[in-house]
């Protein structure tokens, strides 16, 4: 079975190419970033310009260790839009852009897109769509709904909306995206030729934002990926192509002048607006020459109650959840763990089996340890695994222990009396 490792890695001054290095890496990472190097470079106040959010703090969790994650949701309010035409008369906001983007110090960053119709239960509202928990609470209830939902801590917010999203590209001189066929999308605006295009800011929306996607083939116009899925898959080339085009010292003649226009059109928690420059390098250290991976959580479309809802497809969605919790790659199979109950309780390790699978383990065997007198829930590793405390940070309880591990089972997790429901 594959493990992935993660193991962790300031520099005195950045030259110009590490500085275009970090734009790029960064821009996408958390579409934030690149400010801090220009604040250090430069001197000046960080996110000066950037609107801030004070009551959503209170949802933020503190970051420990080497990582940091990120929700960053594109609103699609149109209250700053000049021209509506393409975008309707929708009023307020909604995530038109749900994306959490895992940053880790020591080399890599992974973005995992979801889908904006995926039903969700969002606290005091019931069930919707994921998106609607911004229209119902801003991003306190989107922050909240993410995290109970996906069992994911939230370290920061980021938000940018129509005019913000064109802003950025347009400052940057427009993005490359490369088309097999004609496109065209009456409903969003976009209408490009065959070839390698360079899209503005309102190009690049308009494809970012398709979700009636044609293509002309062989004389017709033939819808592909025309939904919510194949949506979050544009968005993601959107975020590459800006990669590409910011890894290009041409293509920007100073750092502070995207920083800015970032600056201007973006809401971030007040935490983040009060951070350090400093610290906040520090934390992205490894991103300067790491790795970006991006996925979209798997799920398939049904209706319900006269509404499509995009449901999480399992057991794939838990075990793409449980990776991109413990930094391992998107695609890597879950852990193997064995259950042994070894508190005495009844039915204790069916219940521990069932959690561990929310969790996107695969629980393989399950049965009664040779002692009921645990007190702290086990798990057992073979010598120099990390697997052990992957599988306690996802329980947020647990001790760790290496020993035999046989059967070709990952681990085995003994429960203890810690994870009896008055523990």
């Amino acid at each position: 079975m594959a493990k992935s490792s993660s193991p962790p890695v300031p520099r005195s001054g950045l030259p110009k190419w590490l500085k275009i290095t970090t734009i790029a890496l960064l821009v996408v990472a958390n579409l934030v970033a690149l400010a801090v190097v220009w604040a250090i470079q430069t001197g000046n106040s960080l996110f000066s310009d950037a609107a801030t959010d004070e009551d959503v703090v209170q949802f933020l969790d503190p970051s420990t260790g080497g990582e940091l994650m990120f929700l960053v949701v594109g609103s699609d309010s149109r209250a700053r839009l000049d021209d509506l035409n393409n975008f309707g008369q929708a009023g307020g906001a909604r995530g038109d852009v749900v994306m959490l983007v895992r940053v880790d110090s020591s080399g890599s960053a992974q973005m995992l897109s979801i889908p904006r119709d995926l039903r969700v239960e969002i606290p005091g509202h019931g069930t919707n769509k994921i998106n609607a928990a911004y229209a119902f609470g801003g991003p306190s209830l989107m922050v909240e709904t993410i995290k109970t939902n996906l069992n994911v801590s939230v370290n920061h917010y980021v938000e940018i909306d129509f005019v913000g999203f064109q802003a950025i590209i347009d400052e940057v001189g427009g993005i490359e995206v490369s088309f097999p066929y004609p496109a065209r999308d009456a409903k969003s605006g976009l209408d490009v030729p065959a070839g390698d295009q360079i899209l503005n800011g309102e190009q690049a929306l308009a494809f970012a934002r398709s979700r009636r996607y044609e293509e002309q083939q062989n004389g017709s116009w033939v819808s592909v990926e025309a939904n919510d899925i194949g949506r979050t898959q544009r968005q993601q080339t959107v975020m590459k192509a800006l990669v590409s085009r910011l890894k290009s010292p041409s293509s920007i003649a100073e750092a502070g002048d995207v920083a800015s226009a970032m600056s201007r059109n973006m809401t971030i928690d007040a935490s983040l607006a009060d951070a350090s420059p400093a610290s906040l390098l520090w934390d992205f250290r490894g991103v300067i020459t790491g790795s970006i991976e991006g996925a979209t959580l798997p799920t398939y479309s049904e209706n319900i109650g006269g509404s499509s809802f995009q449901i999480a497809q399992q057991p794939e969605a838990d075990a793409m959840l449980a990776n991109f919790r413990s930094g391992k790659a998107f695609d890597d199979q879950p852990l193997q763990v064995r259950v042994l109950n070894g508190n005495g309780s009844a039915g204790a390790a069916g219940e521990m089996s069932d959690r561990l699978e929310s969790l996107g383990f695969q629980v393989a065997d399950i049965g009664n340890a040779d002692s009921n007198s645990f007190q702290q829930t086990t798990v057992v590793v073979p010598e120099g695994s990390d697997d052990g405390e992957t599988i306690t940070a996802a329980l947020g309880f647990g001790v760790v222990e290496f020993g035999v591990v046989d059967n070709g089972y990952d681990a085995v997790v003994i429960v203890g009396a810690d994870a009896l429901p008055n523990s």
